[in-house]
């Protein structure tokens, strides 16, 4: 479905560039960081267009000062209006318009599968210069599908263990999601990624590479593809919360377990400090850029936003050490 939906609308993405920000659990601040985004990109003269697709726990119509939106994404889904250009509002900021899903009405939160294609491709068609979309947090295919819109989603995690480690995960099961659609005609090809997705069973494949190398095996035109697909495949990673140099280094540890063990070259954008401007901002209903334009949160964000733009990697060092505990396998 999603290479179908990205096929159909190469020119889109050709025009524009698609933000697609993820969490890999709720709390890590991927609502407040897609704010940020998406004023940086306007500041820099961006038409921009930020979409909150966290159908089930709609929130960042809050963190833009909007009490009441007057259109949602369900308006859409429910043909009150005839097409996803109706429920973009203008707001306050430069070169933002905003797309809502407020009103938590439980239906959106389980899309069927026709309501998740159709909103897919009505976001790849929007008319804007950028199109930044808050999605879910968690691994729910709703989440997995909407971050593999785009190739180079943003991954935001913050500096614990559990949030590492969940994001490791969020990565491994959307490529196992992205292989399970390619493959789902190929019975054989189909059991192997079985095989991967449940690593400490009997004949469980602990790394993507082992799973390649039977591939490559048992199907060389189906290993072809799943190289071309490994290799198109560049999330960006985010580290929200930071608060010490080691916090810090947490990101190229994450990139350096996601290439070791899904072969996938996972690119880190840096790091937002702890700041307490961010917590002031949003108890006000104002971005923290706003607020506080000068603050270190505010200054990180355009860094990101430089790195993002160009989409050229920025020069890093991946760290000597790569933990290697069992839970990332």
């Amino acid at each position: 479905m999603l290479g179908k939906a990205k096929s159909e609308q190469m020119n889109t993405l050709e025009s524009r560039k698609i933000v697609t920000v993820a969490g890999c659990k709720g709390g890590v601040g991927k609502s407040v960081v897609s704010t940020g985004l998406a004023l940086e990109f306007g500041r820099t003269g961006h038409d921009v267009v930020l979409v909150d697709a966290d159908l089930g726990g709609a929130n960042l119509h809050t963190y833009l000062g909007v009490q009441a939106p007057k259109f949602v994404i369900n308006d859409f889904l429910s043909r009150k209006v005839s097409s996803i250009e109706e429920v973009v509002l203008s707001t306050d900021f430069e070169g933002v318009r905003f797309i809502s899903s407020a009103g938590n009405i439980p239906s959106q939160a389980n899309l069927k599968f026709a309501q998740k294609t159709k909103i897919i491709n009505s976001l790849l068609s929007l008319k804007a210069d950028t199109i930044i979309i808050d999605i879910g947090a968690g691994s729910s295919y709703d989440v997995m599908d909407f971050f593999s819109m785009t190739d180079n989603g943003v991954l935001v995690t913050i500096p614990e263990p559990t949030s590492i480690i969940n994001s490791y995960g969020f990565v491994k099961n959307v490529v196992y999601r992205r292989f399970s659609m390619k493959f789902k005609q190929y019975p054989l090809v189909m059991e192997l990624i079985k095989r991967g997705m449940n690593p400490d069973t009997d004949g469980g494949i602990s790394a993507i590479k082992e799973l390649l190398n039977e591939l490559a095996v048992l199907n060389p035109e189906c290993w072809l593809k799943a190289k071309s697909m490994l290799s198109s495949f560049l999330p960006n990673i985010i580290v929200n919360m930071v608060s010490s140099e080691n916090d810090a280094k947490l990101g190229l540890k994450l990139k350096a377990i996601i290439t070791k063990y899904l072969s996938v070259e996972a690119n880190f954008l840096g790091e937002v400090p702890e700041d307490a401007s961010v917590r002031t901002a949003a108890k006000k209903m104002v971005p923290f850029s706003v607020l506080e334009p000068n603050s270190n949160a505010s200054q990180a964000m355009k860094v990101i936003v430089e790195r993002l733009i160009p989409q050229n990697k920025h020069p890093e060092e991946i760290p000597a050490e790569v933990p290697e505990p069992e839970h990332v396998s």
